[in-house]
């Protein structure tokens, strides 16, 4: 590639790391330790879940890792998933 195309080409922007959301509820660090417990427990596999659900893979890793912050309508899916009602997966 010439100097002069390289020039034309906008700025890359760097690749923003995804990190553990810090100011976490305490309810959705618990919920993301449970259902991962139940999940195991259960003998599935995150890609078992993707297919029962239809939620990525990767959305479910960062899920477990607490990158993603779930939806309540996502939370009572997964819950069901594993076969556990999703008020338990909510308590400490």
């Amino acid at each position: 590639m010439t100097e002069e195309i390289k020039k034309l080409r906008p700025p890359r922007k760097p690749h923003k790391q995804r990190t553990r959301i810090e100011d976490a509820p305490p309810e959705l660090l618990t919920f993301v330790s449970n259902f991962k417990k139940a999940r195991l427990e259960a003998g599935l596999s995150q890609n078992d879940i993707m297919r029962l659900t239809g939620i990525s893979q990767t959305y479910i890793s960062f899920l477990e890792r607490s990158f993603h912050s779930p939806s309540l309508s996502y939370m009572a899916l997964l819950a069901r998933v594993v076969g556990k009602p999703l008020h338990e997966l909510l308590e400490p």
